[in-house]
Formats: C-alpha cells, structure tokens, sequence
C-alpha cells in the first residue's frame, strides 16, 4: 500500500510488519517526515491456520523469506524487518533505518546532529530503551517460573526509573517540548508494556513519581499523529504475543535477545 499525501510519487519502500515494534520504530519515523512511501507488509513468522490471524512467533527459514520475497531479502540480509530501498541503496536494523528516514526525508528533526553532545546521549538512551528496558520486559513476559518473573519485572522497573529520572521537566517528551528518537525509540514497546503486559500476567505499573513521569510522557507521544497512526488493534497485539509468554516462540528475538 502506498502512504503519504502524494501515492503516485514513491520515495522509499519500508519493509515492516503491523505487529513488530522495531519495525514500528521505522514506521512512526516515516509517519514523522510526512514522506510519500510504499508499505510492503512482511511476516518473517510461520502461519499457523488454528491461530488468529495465522499469526506466531515461530522463525520462518531464511530460504522460505527468499522464496516468498527475494526483494525483501536482498533488502534485509537477515531477514528481519524493518528495511528500506531508497534509489538503489537497502538498509535494515530498526535505528539506523530511522535515522536514515529522518535525515533524507525529515530534515534531520530527531536527531540534533548540530550537538555532538547531543547525538550520542541521544544513542546511550535509545540503547537503554531497546537492551535494558525492552530486553527486561520481553524476558519477565516469556519467563515460566513466577518468581524468575517476579524479580525480572522489578529489574525492568528499576531500568525505567533510570530514564524517567533523565527525561526533562521542560515538557512531555524525553527532551522536554522537542520529539526526539529516544521517543521513538521506546514508543512501541511501552504500548506493550501497557496492553500485554496486563493481559498475560496482571502487570501493574507503580503509582511513584517517575512512573506518573512516564504516563505524561506516554499521553503526549500516543496522541502524536505519528505515532497514533501507528497503533494496531489491541487484541490483535495481545494474540501475536501467545508464543513468547507460553514460551514456544523460536524467533531471532527469542533465540538471541530474550533467552
């Protein structure tokens, strides 16, 4: 499908998928440059016709992905979404693919690239997002034994304490009134903090001064049309997370992030 004001003039094709957060990463940056692009949906997953919507988290071979879409997989090595093709280039991996998007197509807006400074606490907290406290949640949401789980939801607290402390007072977003790629970067994921995580294991957020930090962080970035263009239908999202939590998911993440 194509997306923008202008459907007849393509400038870059986003490989993605509705229900991946990295890839959602991409997709909210390219909502944010307002750019015109074309959406090719991917699922790297095994189709399980008993399941919702097919959907699992069950790691489809690399030649099948090749067969299915030899452009995708020219696009993406690996296999893995997100990935663009802009004129002759490809590029995967979700933050450089937003960091591509926002600076040919976006004018740079996410990034203070003017701020050395700036650029790399900007990576130090997008990293913190995605190895810290997205890796913490995923492995409390996969975990069997609950007191494995109870103690990984208190480390995943701990990490999201950290970066409430380092957002500004200035304004809603991490750098205060200025959307930023460390709101990108963890968008998705706190989605799924507030959907999956109640629906599978009765996550309940604390009532503390950095977790009410993070709720006017989270109103002001959801109602972003960016990022609300973004939003995929709840039950749906809960469904695509049954294998993580059963522990029957054999995706990349799962072999290599949350295991």
């Amino acid at each position: 499908r194509m997306l923008g004001k202008d459907k007849e003039n393509v400038e870059f094709v986003l490989y993605s998928s509705w229900f991946c957060p990295f890839a959602q990463r991409a997709w909210i940056v390219a909502e944010e440059s307002n750019a015109n692009y074309q959406w090719v949906e991917i699922n790297p997953y095994i189709v399980d016709s008993t399941r919702p919507g097919g959907y699992t988290k069950k790691a489809q071979a690399l030649e099948q992905k090749k067969i299915a879409d030899p452009d995708f997989v020219e696009a993406s090595p690996r296999g893995l979404v997100p990935a663009i093709r802009h004129k002759g280039i490809v590029l995967w991996e979700s933050l450089p693919v937003c960091e591509y998007i926002d600076s040919v197509f976006g004018n740079g807006t996410l990034i203070d690239r003017t701020d050395p400074y700036q650029v790399s606490r900007q990576q130090i907290w997008c990293s913190h997002c995605t190895d810290r406290i997205q890796k913490k949640y995923y492995q409390a949401l996969n975990a069997q034994e609950e007191n494995d789980r109870e103690a990984l939801i208190e480390e995943f607290f701990k990490e999201c304490r950290v970066l409430s402390n380092e957002m500004s007072n200035d304004g809603p977003y991490f750098n205060g009134k200025k959307f930023s790629m460390v709101d990108v970067a963890l968008a998705p994921f706190w989605q799924r903090v507030l959907i999956v995580g109640p629906h599978y294991f009765d996550l309940n957020l604390p009532k503390e001064s950095e977790f009410q930090r993070l709720d006017i962080w989270w109103n002001a970035v959801s109602a972003r049309p960016s990022v609300a263009a973004t939003i995929v239908c709840e039950p749906r999202l809960i469904s695509s997370y049954m294998d993580y939590y059963t522990d029957l998911a054999t995706s990349d993440a799962a072999r290599n992030y949350i295991k």
